[in-house]
């Protein structure tokens, strides 16, 4: 009896130290547990508990670990971007729209204004595309125009037949205004693209619909943020830079680093703004050599590293990856620089990048977006590092005052 005593005590030891040692096993944060950091990082939000259960669920669809660090990362996301709103409202929107469309339109001259009008007109005069542009209140309600705007016109020109299939989708989605949306103001591309990549086919115009549609409801808009936020392995330290990643586009903050390195060893000023080449509408790059390329073969000259000009291109072409840090030239600038500064070069730096958006009612950057962000997070991380070794911090406090009282559905 002593001996089954003795391997009961050792197994409930290493299970002790085993779980202890697995945080995210032991003491991982349930939906209640979640919507007190939600509050505690904007007090007032509706419907807490149901914001905390999507963000656990955004996470484990995408097979994501359910870790402290992941929940205050999309915590600070959110509260960043929408203030815990699914479809936030934009003060003067449908105003801002107007002046934006005749603003293009005033370029060419008496057609455009025609065009306005034209608008103006379809496809009544009581209930026109103009008028619902003015009256638009969120980006749902002008993407909305946007694509019944589309079908007008696909059916009128008989190309309507083409349009379902989704094969004229990039050229609908070029001139789709509406590029970033929902509770983490996700790109509409990126999801587009994640869609597109779960299918063996291309996906129809219905179907490219629908992901705008799951954009704006909140399960969907947490599901892709949290999917553009963190299923990527960036090789940060620290959690700042993948947030000026969310902002500037994936690997931004390493590669404006790799153009400070660039900028040093070629004695030529670049703007450290993430984007090593050019590119276009559809995101494809374009032939023509930036300030970066530029520069970069001044340095691959000045410090004989040996790398062709095609070879160079070859590389740069892949900054959008993981594996761009594995080339040939992203190791020879890194280790020119250490030989001439004696240091080694950082691996990531917050983008240079002013926004500009009419959505965005003070001056912002990438880096002040950056480090507002990582604000939150550091905070939403001390009170749940807090609630994780300490069981007593874990009391359900949205069961005890559930805002969902105040604000029924």
């Amino acid at each position: 009896m002593a001996g089954v005593t003795k391997r009961v005590g050792l197994a409930a030891v290493f299970a002790s130290a085993l779980l202890s040692a697995s945080p995210s096993l032991a003491q991982q944060l349930g939906p209640d547990e979640v919507a007190r950091l939600i509050l505690n990082e904007r007090g007032g939000v509706r419907d807490a508990a149901g914001w905390g259960a999507d963000i656990l669920a955004a996470l484990a669809d995408n097979k994501l670990p359910v870790a402290n660090e992941n929940v205050c990362a999309v915590i600070a996301v959110a509260s960043q971007e929408s203030s815990f709103q699914a479809n936030p409202a934009v003060p003067g929107l449908g105003r801002i729209a107007e002046a934006a469309i005749r603003k293009k339109a005033g370029v060419v001259p008496m057609l455009g204004n025609k065009a306005v009008d034209y608008l103006g007109a379809i496809p009544t005069p009581q209930s026109s595309f103009l008028k619902r542009i003015r009256a638009a209140r969120t980006e749902r309600d002008l993407d909305l125009v946007y694509r019944d705007f589309v079908s007008y016109g696909a059916k009128n020109v008989a190309l309507d037949g083409l349009l379902a299939t989704g094969l004229l989708d990039k050229i609908v989605e070029e001139y789709n205004q509406v590029s970033t949306v929902g509770a983490m103001q996700v790109s509409v591309a990126f999801a587009l693209d994640a869609e597109r990549g779960e299918h063996w086919r291309p996906i129809s115009h219905a179907e490219s619909l629908a992901v705008r549609d799951r954009l704006y409801g909140r399960k969907g808009g947490l599901y892709y943020g949290a999917r553009q936020l963190l299923a990527y392995q960036s090789g940060y330290a620290h959690k700042i830079y993948r947030f000026a990643d969310y902002n500037a586009g994936r690997y931004s903050a390493r590669n404006a680093a790799l153009q400070g390195v660039i900028s040093r060893l070629s004695g030529q000023k670049i703007a450290a703004d993430g984007d090593l080449l050019s590119y276009d509408k559809r995101r494809e790059p374009r032939a023509e050599a930036t300030a970066s390329e530029k520069a970069a073969r001044v340095a691959v000259e000045r410090y004989k590293l040996g790398i062709g000009d095609a070879d160079l291109r070859n590389d740069l072409a892949r900054e959008k990856s993981a594996d761009f840090a594995q080339t040939r030239t992203f190791k020879a600038l890194r280790d020119a620089y250490r030989r001439a500064t004696g240091k080694d070069a950082p691996f990531a730096v917050l983008p240079g990048i002013d926004l500009k958006s009419p959505k965005i009612k003070s001056h912002m950057t990438t880096a002040l977006f950056a480090e507002r962000v990582n604000g939150r997070y550091g905070k939403c991380m001390t009170l749940a590092t807090a609630m994780t070794q300490n069981p007593n911090m874990r009391a359900p406090v949205a069961k005890a005052f559930d805002w969902r009282k105040f604000w029924p559905d």
